[in-house]
């Protein structure tokens, strides 16, 4: 009675590790599968082979199906950037001869006539806005498409912020705003060139928004692995609410509406800093000024 006892148990315990052991093996099996799909997917080598619809198949069955959508809906994304990209190109180019004539039409006319004068200021405004918007978005568009890449390379702080006061010296001696950069030996790793870009853009827009006689100031100070820039300006500031919002494509606040500018600045600064694994912190409180602050890689020890 005992030994059968004892022998339906045993048939009972190495029949539970067979099948265990049947099921943990399939279902390992399916996940190695599952696993070499989306490995596959990652690398853009995903192989398209029939799967079955069994029990176990079901998964993977969806799984492939949910991969083939997205890589249909990836390269639908893509060819309309290709489309939208090619089409501001386009806009790019036509548009040149007809901005350049309107400039110089514009400007005889101002020299040859003392009639009209606010008219015609408007019309060399507005065609100076619309050859900065043109000359943004091909930018954007030759960066977003990958033609232009920024080269990260060990870069002065000083250099740059030297390029930066050449730019604006025009600017803030029109506006008596004084221009402070500090001295500093710091290096960071970056492309000069589209950096320049980024911080010249901030800078621009905190001599456009301080009041005549105001003050705008850059400091370096260096982290463990970042250096941070601040540009700081005593202007009219910004609505906390309004802050996650400035980065966006072509926002403007309503506050600023009577001054020239398009909303594309800061959103190609930060394409700017982030291809370059940097990015921008922004304090400000209205009435009171606004520091922007970016954070740029350390220069690599060479």
């Amino acid at each position: 009675m005992i030994e059968t006892i004892m022998l339906i148990v045993v048939i009972f315990v190495l029949s539970g590790v067979f099948w265990y052991s049947f099921f943990y093996q399939k279902e390992k099996k399916l996940l190695n599968r599952l696993q070499q799909m989306l490995d596959c997917a990652i690398n853009g080598e995903l192989e398209r082979t029939e799967i079955s619809e069994e029990k176990y198949s079901a998964l993977e069955n969806s799984m492939k199906q949910y991969i083939d959508s997205s890589f249909l809906a990836k390269k639908n994304q893509q060819e309309q950037k290709e489309v939208i990209q090619k089409l501001i190109s386009d806009i790019a180019h036509q548009t040149l001869t007809p901005i350049s004539n309107l400039k110089i039409y514009g400007e005889i006319l101002s020299e040859v006539s003392n009639e009209n004068q606010e008219e015609i200021s408007t019309i060399l405004e507005q065609t100076e806005k619309l050859d900065f918007l043109i000359q943004s978005l091909v930018k954007l568009s030759r960066m977003e498409s990958g033609i232009i890449a920024v080269h990260s390379e060990n870069t002065t702080i000083k250099q740059m912020l030297e390029s930066i006061q050449q730019q604006f010296n025009v600017k803030v001696r029109e506006k008596n705003i004084t221009l402070s950069l500090c001295d500093t030996d710091l290096h960071v790793r970056c492309d000069s060139k589209w950096t320049v870009e980024a911080l010249g853009n901030i800078v621009d827009n905190a001599i456009k928004y301080t009041a005549c006689g105001g003050n705008v100031q850059i400091k370096v100070e260096q982290y463990s692995f970042f250096v941070k820039i601040d540009i700081i300006d005593d202007g009219i500031g910004i609505e906390k609410e309004e802050i996650p919002k400035i980065f966006g494509r072509f926002y403007r606040s309503l506050s600023v509406a009577d001054q020239p500018g398009v909303g594309i600045g800061l959103f190609l600064a930060r394409e700017i800093i982030q291809a370059q694994k940097g990015y921008i912190k922004v304090t400000s409180k209205r009435g009171k000024g606004s520091t922007f602050s970016v954070f740029l890689p350390i220069a690599k020890k060479e």
